[in-house]
């Protein structure tokens, strides 16, 4: 090949190579803050309550004084008791006709409650963890439609509550905390069959002492109307153990509200974010969006977990909720503004 063919073949190879290059993508550079990731999202305006609520109260940080709480009309502490595998004690903390509860804390409990059949939660939707529907098996008795229900979270069965229907009533036993089994709940329940009859029947009904557990009552954070407001009507209220759920219709329609707190010593902040979850500003000391499918028992829904002294606020919203995203951020903005 001639020197000038060969300067002609270099020259061509050039032009081709800044002609490639002209045609790539140039690299982009992203800034972002790595310490945090954190993304403002925007919240709907609710017309809600503002009224302040009590810090160390609402997280469960203030120990309940003991106190003299009436007898449980129909069941005695003995029994209570023995419902569970434990060698703690248990206090008689609230007592009425239609509920008894006994703790040793704020996260070990024994709860029964009567409520009339006809508009009580059906047992199957009545779960133990948010994502785990219980496994249901009959029992013999007391009265009608007997069951315990268990837990499989951890694949396997674990027994926490049991049911039984008596006059028009829904009996419920309920576990938090501590081990039971079918042998244990099913001695409370037939003690409640067979004290309950005189209870429902007695004129005394309206002067048993209703009494305060010390902890804070998670379904006054907000008032019925002002979640009707958001999920509609009508509206079924559950109160548990620094626990409240609201709401309405059932399957796939469901539409729920829940406040939950938990424990924020260990969680996972970094775990879910590899799973997708992210940081929110402007709530708590820390604050994460999470985001969870649907299953056979719940609708898809949102958390935002907002951490406060080593404790975790937890906002729940099901999609099946308009905005719910922005609900589940107005929501936990609300409570954390009435923090004192």
């Amino acid at each position: 090949m001639s020197i000038k063919n060969t300067i002609r073949t270099l020259a061509f190879m050039a032009l081709t190579f800044l002609v490639a290059c002209s045609d790539t993508e140039p690299t982009k550079q992203v800034t972002v803050n790595s310490s945090t990731n954190t993304v403002k999202a925007k919240a709907v305006t609710l017309n809600i309550t503002s009224t302040p609520l009590n810090k160390r109260a609402y997280l469960g940080l203030i120990v309940p004084d003991k106190k003299e709480v009436a007898p449980c009309p129909f069941l005695s502490d003995t029994t209570a008791v023995a419902t569970v595998k434990t060698a703690w004690t248990l206090n008689r903390r609230e007592t009425s006709h239609e509920s008894c509860y006994w703790s040793k804390n704020l996260g070990f409990s024994v709860n029964v409650t009567v409520e009339p059949l006809a508009t009580a939660k059906p047992v199957q939707e009545r779960t133990y963890n948010l994502e785990n529907p219980p496994v249901l098996k009959a029992q013999h008795g007391p009265g009608n439609n007997a069951t315990v229900l268990y837990d499989t979270v951890w694949d396997k069965e674990q027994a926490y509550a049991m049911s039984f229907e008596q006059d028009n009533k829904l009996i419920m036993i309920y576990v938090t905390g501590m081990a039971t089994d079918a042998q244990r709940l099913t001695a409370t329940a037939h003690e409640i069959a067979n004290k309950l009859p005189n209870v429902l029947t007695s004129d005394t009904k309206n002067h048993l002492p209703q009494t305060n557990a010390g902890t804070f009552n998670m379904c006054s954070t907000w008032s019925q109307s002002d979640i009707e407001a958001i999920i509609g009507t009508p509206i079924q209220m559950t109160q548990g153990t620094l626990d409240c759920k609201w709401e309405t219709g059932i399957g796939e329609s469901l539409k729920q509200v829940r406040v939950t707190i938990y424990s924020g010593k260990s969680y996972a902040w970094d775990y879910l974010k590899e799973l997708g979850a992210v940081d929110i500003a402007e709530v708590g000391e820390r604050a994460m969006m999470d985001r969870k499918r649907k299953n056979k028992n719940m609708p898809g829904h949102v958390l935002l977990n907002a951490l406060y002294n080593e404790k975790i606020i937890t906002v729940t919203v099901t999609v099946t909720i308009a905005d719910h995203k922005a609900v589940a951020l107005a929501l936990s903005k609300n409570i954390d503004n009435r923090l004192k």
